[in-house]
């Protein structure tokens, strides 16, 4: 699968440099993003929910006060570009480079058409793993033997049925890890793999 078939495109994920972070957070509330591309030129920048968290909910938790009127280009990230003719596992490896980040996706001419975060990611993780009535647990996992195992042995012992996993490669001493499971299942799976020790990332 290439990246223009599962990319997000800009008309639902454009916002102004000028607009406030109160507005792009409630942009991507309504829109149900993770990630915004500025409408800018040339596009090569991204604001993500968890920066607006960081500056809103983070000021109240130091003592500060929150500033939602700040103008989102302030925190605004600049990302990796790559063809929307590239493969999917091209935009795996980037995103795993960058956790919770995104890539943004150009057409031949340059032009940059489209968004591809984890959202879209994970929707093809599920694809090609064929599972239809399952949640995803993802972990980062310390790059040590049997750490995986570890993971799988504390779901395990909740009595949940392991449907799918997934492990990545090394990036320093971490790796991250997925293991899906079904839905009913998934309440006492998360809590187990917390109580192990792993922290979960979705």
């Amino acid at each position: 699968m290439l990246l223009g078939a599962l990319m997000l495109p800009l008309d639902r994920s454009l916002i102004s440099p000028v607009a406030t972070l109160g507005e792009a957070y409630t942009h991507l509330l309504d829109a149900q993003l993770t990630c915004l591309v500025l409408d800018e030129q040339p596009r090569g920048r991204i604001v993500r929910m968890r920066s607006i968290l960081e500056h809103l909910a983070g000021s109240v938790m130091h003592g500060m006060k929150a500033d939602p009127d700040r103008p989102i280009a302030t925190i605004a990230e600049h990302v990796e570009t790559l063809p929307e003719s590239a493969p999917i596992e091209l935009a795996a490896k980037a995103l795993w480079r960058r956790p919770s980040r995104a890539v943004l996706v150009a057409n031949e001419q340059g032009d940059v058409v489209g968004l591809l975060g984890w959202p879209q990611l994970n929707r093809f993780f599920d694809e090609i793993l064929d599972i239809d009535y399952a949640t995803r647990l993802h972990f980062h996992v310390g790059d040590r033997p049997g750490e995986m195992a570890r993971a799988l042995a504390a779901v395990a012992g909740t009595g949940a049925n392991v449907q799918a996993t997934y492990l990545s490669h090394p990036h320093g001493d971490q790796r991250f890890g997925t293991i899906y499971v079904p839905d009913e299942a998934a309440a006492s799976a998360r809590d187990a793999l917390k109580l192990a020790g792993f922290r979960l990332l979705d």
